[in-house]
């Protein structure tokens, strides 16, 4: 099945994002910048990412659907090839960060997740919508406030005393998977384009070095984080920091 190389390159540019976010995070935690990450740009920028990456997910999801009309057993593969990933990620972060900070509902783990339950959905754009927008609700509803223990913090009660490094659960982050849904069927209905994109769009080279880079998203996720880590824990300590 040939794929859309436009949503390819959208998933890329979001990685790149995801990546300058990565790295200024990285310089701060080492000291050697200083920005304010709860407030303004800093705080809206990994959120924007993280949304654009889950919405792109379910986008997807809906288009294999549409076009080869997969029955469960493919998605639920995917699905749980990603939780084995998220619970790498868990375990390494857990021994890494301790248990105060490691990942334990992050960005994958909500893929995971999302892949596993949403096959009835993924060809009702409607239902997918509204389901969105309750969820959503569900948790701007929570907002800020803090439960005892972390037994239900996928899904959104987020516990006391712990500060994830990456942190999405159910409640709101699963709405944007949803809304990738209700997307396709709007951008790409029975999976086919409604609108034809450039060509010389298409084949410029910095798009196709994104499309390159969307097909291995998640090669990309778990190798620049240690890398980025790497590089700025020497630049640190060349700098003395």
């Amino acid at each position: 099945m040939e794929r859309y190389p436009e949503i390819d390159a959208l998933r890329g540019f979001a990685l790149v994002c995801m990546a300058v976010y990565h790295l200024a995070y990285d310089l701060v935690i080492f000291g050697v910048a200083g920005l304010a990450f709860w407030e303004g740009f800093w705080w809206w920028f990994p959120r924007c990412i993280a949304a654009a990456f889950v919405t792109l997910a379910g986008l997807s999801m809906a288009l294999r659907k549409a076009r080869t009309g997969a029955g469960l057993r493919p998605f639920l593969a995917r699905g749980l090839r990603l939780a084995a990933v998220a619970a790498g990620i868990s375990a390494v972060t857990y021994l890494a960060l301790g248990p105060g900070t490691f990942v334990f509902f992050g960005v994958i783990h909500l893929i995971a997740f999302a892949t596993l339950v949403s096959y009835p959905l993924a060809d009702r754009p409607a239902a997918a919508a509204a389901l969105g927008a309750a969820v959503l609700a569900g948790g701007l509803a929570l907002g800020s406030r803090r439960f005892p223990g972390p037994a239900l913090a996928w899904l959104g009660l987020r516990p006391e005393g712990y500060h994830p490094a990456d942190y999405l659960p159910v409640l709101p982050w699963y709405a944007w998977f949803l809304f990738g849904i209700a997307v396709a069927a709007l951008l790409y209905p029975r999976g086919r384009r409604r609108f034809e994109p450039s060509r010389v769009f298409l084949e410029a080279p910095p798009v196709r070095a994104l499309a390159w880079l969307g097909r291995r998203s998640l090669a990309f996720y778990l190798v620049h984080l240690p890398v980025l880590y790497g590089v700025v824990w020497g630049i640190a300590r060349a700098a003395g920091r």
